[in-house]
């Protein structure tokens, strides 16, 4: 017996429309707007904190505490707070915070590519990769607000990019109808 299978091209479909909204909003998203994403991104963080800090409690009256659950809590409840009530300045130092990353990522990058044995072929990728991240996270250190804006750009771009793929696929795998023998 002969059955169709469900392609699930819709799946793509939407996954590909949603894309492209959100690099269309990201390229074209002003300040003000980059600000109310961030502070309703916030308010869920803070919300999921406060979820998860009774939830701690709940376990802490089952004698099942952990003090790592507590401590990721506390660290939501605080990001929470910034970035609702502190939009910001907390987008500049979520800014920094990923420019310091880049730069100690840079900087273990170019320390393997030197540690490397010399018959290892991908050496000069690892040493132009440690440069591009250390650059890139120093431009971040330097003007963090204006580089958040590029970077939101640029996840537009490529979100419109991706989106664009998965219209390919979705209607590429719309026209196609798979058959499998079943074993009754």
């Amino acid at each position: 017996m002969k059955k169709q299978i469900n392609n699930n091209w819709s799946l793509l479909l939407v996954s590909g429309l949603i894309a492209l909204f959100y690099g269309i909003l990201a390229i074209f998203a002003t300040q003000g707007l980059i600000l109310t994403i961030v502070t309703y991104l916030g308010a869920l963080i803070l919300i999921a904190s406060l979820v998860m800090l009774y939830g701690v409690y709940s376990n802490y009256k089952n004698h099942l505490f952990k003090i790592y659950d507590l401590i990721q809590g506390l660290v939501m409840l605080i990001l929470g707070v910034m970035l609702t009530f502190f939009s910001q300045n907390s987008l500049q130092f979520f800014v920094i915070i990923i420019g310091l990353w880049a730069i100690l990522m840079g900087i273990i990058q170019l320390y393997t590519a030197f540690n490397l044995p010399t018959e290892y072929n991908g050496k000069t990728s690892f040493i132009i990769n440690g440069l591009i991240t250390i650059v890139f996270g120093t431009a971040l250190l330097f003007n963090p607000f204006e580089m958040a804006r590029y970077m939101v750009v640029l996840t537009g771009v490529l979100a419109i990019l991706v989106g664009i793929v998965l219209l390919f696929f979705a209607f590429k795998l719309k026209s196609y109808r798979i058959n499998i023998e079943i074993d009754d």
